[in-house]
């Protein structure tokens, strides 16, 4: 005859408990930028208790102040714009727990939803852009590199120090995307459009018909004399341009702000534009 201890059920993890939700969605045809954004949330929400020494051995007896401070640790630790978008899968993956009987109650519902009180970013808008572009000489190299480091910044979402650290081996003219090392030194890919593309090109054509000396090692964004450009820099040229088509400045980071207002008025989802943006955490 068996041990008592051997007929009594092995108590989930917090790894049993997430994987098996993420099975279950991906059979359900769940997209994987939506299924990794859910993981993201579910293993920040296991590290916070892991860190404050919470003793919830698995999401099944996880009451709801800890949900409510876990929501407090993001906002404090995180931008709290992104906070709100963690809401929806906690709600998704405790209101599976409570139907699979894992747990008698979905906890969430006794949650306050966080509320984004920062003031919205400034975004740089699609006419603000074109009128800084028109106020630009593409004739002259220097005005030429910054035209397409300011459409690549608008197509891409990718923040400056990102994309001054291409390399010209990061790039795929042709498929029309590249790779950047974001925070944490975490890589993903970048796309950008076709006329964005044929700026790049033009540019390139320019440089190496200005430096001659480039190879795949080179960086991609560099000065009048062959040096790569600085951040301030970066920064100085966009302010001059602004001005010079007589607009208020509105800061680099705006260029970032307005590729993500761009992508939802298209009907992109906000979990798929965090991961496009490298806003997520593991």
């Amino acid at each position: 005859m068996l041990p008592s201890s051997a007929l009594s059920p092995t108590p989930l993890s917090w790894d049993i408990t997430i994987n098996a939700f993420l099975q279950l969605k991906r059979l359900s045809g769940f997209s994987p930028s939506t299924l990794e954004w859910y993981e993201v949330t579910f293993r920040l929400l296991k590290r916070f208790h892991d860190e404050h020494q919470l003793l919830c051995p698995s999401p099944c007896p996880c009451p709801p102040e800890h949900l409510q401070a876990f929501l407090w640790w993001l906002s404090r630790k995180d931008r709290p714009i992104t906070v709100p978008t963690k809401f929806p899968a906690l709600h998704a993956f405790f209101r599976w727990l409570a139907k699979e009987n894992l747990r008698a109650d979905n906890p969430i519902t006794k949650v306050t939803p966080p509320k984004v009180n920062e003031p919205l970013p400034k975004t740089v808008s699609e006419d603000h852009l074109a009128k800084t572009l028109n106020a630009i000489p593409l004739f002259r190299f220097a005005g030429l590199r910054d035209a397409t480091l300011f459409c690549l910044a608008f197509d891409s979402g990718a923040r400056l120090s990102e994309l001054l650290s291409l390399r010209l081996c990061n790039l795929e003219l042709l498929s029309r995307c590249g790779k950047v090392k974001g925070k944490g030194n975490k890589e993903r890919m970048m796309d950008f459009g076709t006329l964005t593309s044929q700026l790049l090109s033009r540019y390139l054509t320019a440089c190496l018909t200005r430096l001659r000396a480039l190879s795949q090692d080179s960086f991609l964004f560099l000065t009048d004399d062959g040096r790569p450009i600085s951040k301030r820099q970066g920064q100085d040229r966009w302010k001059k341009w602004q001005r010079g088509a007589g607009l208020t400045p509105l800061p680099f980071h705006g260029l970032r702000h307005g590729f993500a207002r761009m992508w939802l008025l298209k009907g992109g989802d906000a979990f798929s534009l965090q991961l496009l943006l490298g806003q997520y955490e593991c």
